[in-house]
């Protein structure tokens, strides 16, 4: 293996360093971080392309590709377990109260209503040389369910994993994007 040498002053500050930072519909009025969180933030893109198979073909071919759906997930684990923050992994539940008089309990079946989409989920991972990833994902929710583990000597973790979501009036509308940002700013 040959030893890499000579990079250039951007490619050294384009390096991702820490964990990243995770907000609740950021720039919103109702915008939050969610923390404490273990682990960071992971960030994935997947598409399902499928193959246009014909006669003759020898394997994958360029301009014979079509992607029939994309996903965009954004994970991370938080260790609060606050009752707005149990909620977040529950899709469709129904909350009376709130802060710490919140009470959470099983809404019915059926469709999803819109309100149970978060406006954004944003991650912002910082970079050697000072500026931030920004990266967000629109009409977010949790598929998952709700575990919750009380466990001697350790702390209880809330995995969250946030798909995003294609707006089906309007077509126009993104699944998420990446930036590159020099400051975190807040509301």
């Amino acid at each position: 293996m040959s030893t890499v040498t000579n990079l250039t002053q951007q490619q050294i500050e384009k390096i991702q360093i820490d964990e990243g930072v995770v907000y609740i519909n950021y720039g919103e009025t109702n915008e939050r971080l969610l923390a404490p969180t273990r682990g960071g933030g992971e960030f994935s893109v997947t598409n399902t392309i499928r193959d246009i198979e014909f006669d003759g073909r020898r394997g994958k071919t360029a301009g014979m590709q079509v992607i029939e759906e994309q996903a965009a997930i954004l994970k991370v684990v938080s260790l609060c377990m606050s009752q707005e923050e149990l909620a977040l992994a529950i899709p469709g539940c129904v909350v009376t109260g709130a802060g710490d008089e919140a009470v959470i309990e099983n809404g019915d079946s059926g469709l999803i209503p819109e309100s149970a989409y978060l406006k954004n989920v944003t991650m912002f991972a910082k970079l050697i040389g000072g500026k931030y990833k920004k990266i967000t994902i629109y009409k977010a929710m949790h598929e998952g369910g709700l575990t919750a583990k009380a466990s001697q000597k350790a702390e209880g973790e809330l995995s969250l994993e946030f798909n995003a979501h294609f707006d089906p009036k309007d077509n126009t509308e993104k699944l998420y994007n990446i930036a590159e940002v020099a400051s975190v700013t807040t509301t």
